[in-house]
């Protein structure tokens, strides 16, 4: 019994110390911290970096971040706080997209979430589109957010206009013309009333039950 114990230790450690070094060795070879002069601040990245892969998580959005605070200037401590939280982000939103989630739709649901999006609707966004990625609709729907939307109005807005089976080109389309009214004057909420029952005029109806299920069978 104690060989074993001390077996599947072994193997867990081991296991442990090679994820590690592969972190170690896939931060080492990004080339883009060589854009980092600051020693400090190059030391703290990969410091974050290494950690973060180690955990499974991607690292493109991180070093995004990083590279993100350098331009503004930012300190070594307030660049690894903004990494740590842009990490518990996409870790949230990897578990809300769940059981599909690409690294680009893990970005923008922490973009979302960031925004102020509500969690439900990440999910309810996913059960909407099980088998295809969603990450410009992300995108769509924290853009109208930062131009003012409330995150409830836009999350309903956008979720009644994919189950219509609205494209990706009528979602883009709405949220630049959003953009574009507010830019111009216009409450953020009527002008994304205005522009969504416009998009919402030309789609079909959502299939319903019976539709689908002639016969009413379960």
């Amino acid at each position: 019994m104690i060989s074993n114990r001390f077996g599947s230790y072994f193997v867990r450690s081991a296991v442990a110390v090679l994820v590690a070094l592969g972190a170690r060795s896939a931060v080492a070879q990004d080339a883009r911290l060589t854009l980092i002069r600051d020693d400090a601040t190059r030391d703290v990245v990969r410091q974050v970096l290494g950690a973060a892969i180690a955990r499974g998580m991607p690292s493109d959005p991180l070093m995004s971040k990083a590279l993100e605070g350098v331009a503004k200037k930012a300190t070594p401590k307030r660049i690894r706080e903004a990494m740590n939280a842009l990490e518990g982000r996409m870790r949230r939103a990897n578990e809300l997209l769940a059981p599909t989630r690409s690294v680009d739709e893990m970005a923008a649901g922490a973009d979302a979430l960031y925004a102020g999006v509500p969690e439900k609707t990440l999910k309810l966004m996913r059960a909407a589109a099980p088998n295809r990625p969603i990450a410009m609709e992300l995108g769509v729907l924290t853009e109208m957010v930062a131009n003012g939307v409330p995150p409830k109005q836009a999350s309903k807005m956008l979720l009644d206009l994919m189950a219509h089976g609205a494209t990706g080109a009528q979602l883009t389309a709405l949220g630049s013309a959003v953009q574009g009214d507010v830019a111009a004057g216009l409450k953020p909420d009527v002008a994304l009333d205005l522009r969504g029952r416009g998009v919402m005029s030309l789609l079909p109806p959502p299939p319903s039950v019976n539709s689908l299920n002639p016969r009413g069978r379960p």
